[in-house]
Parts: structure tokens; sequence; C-alpha cells
């Protein structure tokens, strides 16, 4: 099949092109129908490459494929004078070969500037940011069910009381800012237009890490709020 689409080519260059691609000696005169599935899929592998086209558009390449035939493939993308559009859920084959990077999401396409591992670690970023959010909320209504539910306390001093409520009223203060400045930083992580800026790979790591500073300042206020909660519901009079 080779020597059919390069009549041209000697004896010795087409058993370097089947090389590339795991075959070696008596390999190369193989018939078409004694091959595995996975040497089959090599050999076509050898036949598009010399296709002649600038362009490839190879839609989940490796479904199927064994170890070997994987590894083929991998080589033959990296010797292909062209361009590629692959099109992968291989994060192994798109760690290895990707130059550029497009993500589609909720129908919308983004450019990605950077590797494949950094958008990786950007998007854990982004996943744990969005648990972490949803983790906070909850514990928030826990507390307000808590506040709702707590029996009324024996009853204090007023000046005790108005210390108490001073704390809290602080405390409710603190939560509130940190809770919108953990909102402002977490919108920014799910805008798609940062990660198409030149620095937003560095943008996005530099607010990931201000996000984790804000979420433990968050949970040390919501445990202030939630003690000052419990003084003031035990100074108040019954």
């Amino acid at each position: 099949m080779i020597a059919g689409l390069r009549p041209k080519w000697e004896r010795g260059r087409i058993q370097g092109h089947l090389g590339r691609f795991g075959f070696s000696g008596q390999e190369v005169q193989r018939r078409a129908d004694s091959l595995s599935g996975g040497e089959r899929a090599r050999v076509a592998l050898a036949i598009l490459m010399l296709s002649g086209a600038n362009l490839l558009v190879l839609d989940e390449p490796t479904n199927h494929l064994d170890v070997e035939s994987i590894e083929a493939l991998e080589d033959a993308i990296e010797a292909y004078d062209g361009t590629v559009i692959l099109v992968s859920h291989d994060r192994a084959l798109l760690r290895a070969l990707t130059t550029r990077i497009w993500i589609l999401h909720e129908r919308r396409m983004t450019e990605f500037a950077g590797s494949f591992a950094e958008w990786e670690e950007v998007s854990t970023e982004r996943a744990h940011a969005a648990a972490v959010t949803a983790a906070e909320e909850q514990a928030l209504r826990q507390v307000h069910e808590h506040q709702r539910v707590a029996p009324q306390p024996r009853q204090d001093p007023r000046k005790e009381l108005r210390r108490a409520q001073q704390e809290l009223e602080e405390a409710e203060a603190r939560v509130a800012e940190l809770e919108a400045q953990v909102a402002k930083v977490v919108a920014a992580l799910e805008d798609p237009a940062l990660y198409t800026r030149p620095d937003g790979t560095r943008a996005a790591h530099e607010l990931g890490t201000q996000l984790e500073t804000l979420k433990r300042d968050l949970e040390a206020g919501l445990e202030r709020w939630t003690q000052a909660t419990e003084q003031v519901e035990m100074r108040a009079p019954r």
C-alpha cells in the first residue's frame, strides 16, 4: 500500500516510514488481512501521513487503540509538518502534543494562553473555588438555622449585652466584607476573558492564591460571628 502511494520511494525509505509506526523486519511484508486491529490502525496512520494534506483534523484518535498504536500516533503527529486539530479526552495525549488550546464550554469557545498542564491547574483551582463557595453557603445556612432554633438564655447585665451586641455587629460586617471579596475573585476566575490574556496564567494563579487567603479569613470570621451570636443570645433578656 505504501509503495502504491509512493512509487518512487526505495524499499529502505518505505521500511523507514513503517518503522516509525512500529513495523520492522518481515512485518512490512505482511498482508493487511493478517494484521490485528491495533496494527491496522497503525497502518492507517502511516497512510494518512502520506496524504499530502497540510491540515489534519483528528476526532478522538486514541479511541480503541492499543498502547503501541497510541505511541505511534504521538510520534507521527510530532513528525508531521502540517497543522493538526486534535479533539480528544486523552489528557496524556494532549499534554504531549498540544501547542495551542481552545476550550469549548457552555457553547462558547475561547483560546487559553498557556500549556495544557497550566490549563489543568487553572481548571482545578476554578472547580475548587466553586466547591468552597457552595460549602460556605451551606455553613452560613446552618449558622442561621442554629440562630433561629437556639433556646432563649438566661438574662445577664445590660452592659455585657451591649458589649456582645457590638462584637456581633463587627463580626457581621467583617463576614459580609469577606463574602463580597470572595465572590469578586471567584467571578474573575470564572471569566473566560481572563484566560485569553497574555498574562492569564499568572493572573489566574495570583487570584487562586488570593482566594485561599480569603477563604481562611472567612472561616475565622464565621467562627467569630457564631461565637458572638451565641453570646448575644445568652445575654438577651427573656
